[in-house]
């Protein structure tokens, strides 16, 4: 069997499970309403939450450069680069912050440039994908978290650190350099909202971790310009993790990803991450577009936008008969069954409506689901028709509104039902 026939034979075996996916083919695209093939849509699936990706005012100027030539520490390192790291650093009230090309290769590049095999490391269940893989690419050894609890105050010791499978081979014996002393740092790696379940981690809890000593490594890709000033979840709170990453690809629009920390930790972070050092820096086109929309989200029409898309939330839960203030844009539709969820997906886009059914390894086993996302685009009326469609169409399948946020394989969830 060669390659392309196995591939052929595992695409087949997906398609079996319900498994496999395709991109849909979206253009002609206007804020929350699309082309989908040939179907008129409105969409209910975009992280653009505060609607500024088509934003004729984040087109860069003519004259800017397409590419930044090369990698960042050989002739790439542009004034674009620094003045937006700059702006970034201190959006988030850090000393100093990173670009990368995207949220992945920040995480997958960070953390094993920062995770040292002694430290205590813990991951909360629900992480996302890149934070996952950025830890297996350490030589840490993390303990997982069940999601939302916090780290033992007292960390337990970390297994003994296995040898490198590929050593780095040394062309002569070289003298040993003297022994640094090692001091293990307790880490806690998550996100501050949860990509797929749409809830928060527990302030309270962050802070006790950082009053501890203890460090914190916070994704706030899903909180990034969605709260005072164009902050995360936790700066207007008066918190600050020791590493936040944010993204520019989501409320602001655009595209790439940063990390900001102290000066320390961002300079090691630039000689040590190995997708910051051998990878061509963020193209000057992206960079002029994101200081466009920092622009935007952090002045007055960000406000505005703000208390649009937060209005929407309210407008989407009211519309499902959710009770309470939603905690996010992000309303996780449970089915549970892969067929049952691209079923449901397929008769929504039969309405109109595109809502991506979310199937493993995206989401844990038995937990597919829709993932509505709102936006500072959608009007109140379009919500409270997709809501009717989507009630009477889990009402034909026999199904319960089940909006279930932070469900685990282990966990038992008390869901948010409401009969369809």
């Amino acid at each position: 069997m060669d390659a392309t026939q196995r591939a052929r034979q595992r695409l087949a075996e997906l398609d079996a499970a319900g498994l496999l996916r395709r991109p849909p083919p979206v253009s002609k695209r206007r804020g929350v309403r699309y082309t989908l093939g040939e179907r008129e849509v409105i969409g209910l699936c975009s992280n653009d939450y505060l609607g500024l990706a088509g934003d004729p005012r984040l087109t860069p100027p003519p004259e800017t450069h397409a590419g930044a030539g090369a990698s960042r520490l050989i002739c790439g390192d542009l004034p674009e680069h620094r003045r937006l790291e700059h702006r970034l650093a201190a959006l988030v009230g850090a000393e100093d912050a990173v670009l990368f090309p995207s949220g992945f290769q920040l995480n997958v590049g960070v953390l094993p440039a920062l995770l040292e095999p002694d430290d205590h490391v813990h991951s909360d269940a629900l992480n996302h994908a890149s934070l996952i893989d950025g830890m297996r690419l350490s030589k840490a050894r993390p303990t997982v978290l069940p999601h939302g609890r916090a780290p033992s105050p007292r960390p337990t010791p970390s297994p003994h650190p296995t040898p490198s499978p590929h050593p780095t081979p040394s062309p002569r014996p070289t003298p040993s350099p003297r022994p640094t002393q090692t001091h293990a740092v307790h880490w806690w790696i998550t996100e501050s909202i949860f990509s797929m379940d749409g809830d928060r981690i527990d302030p309270d809890a962050v802070a006790a971790h950082l009053d501890r000593g203890g460090s914190m490594y916070v994704d706030e890709a899903h909180a990034l310009g969605l709260f005072a000033a164009g902050q995360g979840s936790l700066g207007p709170l008066g918190i600050q993790p020791t590493v936040v990453v944010g993204t520019l690809s989501k409320s602001l629009g655009t595209a790439g990803a940063f990390c900001a920390a102290s000066a320390p930790l961002c300079a090691w972070i630039r000689n040590r991450a190995r997708s910051f050092v051998f990878s061509t820096g963020p193209s000057p086109l992206v960079v002029a577009a994101a200081m466009a929309a920092l622009d935007v989200v952090t002045g007055p029409e960000g406000d505005e936008r703000r208390a649009r898309l937060w209005g929407n939330a309210r407008h989407l839960a009211a519309a499902l008969g959710l009770p309470g203030e939603p905690p996010s844009p992000i309303f996780p539709i449970l089915v549970g069954d892969n067929e049952r969820a691209l079923a449901l997906a397929a008769d929504l886009l039969d309405r109109g409506w595109h809502v991506q059914a979310i199937r493993p390894p995206t989401v844990p086993h038995g937990t597919a689901r829709l993932r509505l996302t709102v936006s500072a685009d959608h009007q109140p009326d379009m919500l409270e028709r997709f809501a009717a469609d989507l009630l009477a169409r889990l009402r034909q399948l026999g199904l319960p509104l089940m909006v279930e946020r932070g469900t685990t394989p282990s966990s038992s969830p008390t869901p948010t039902r409401r009969p369809a």
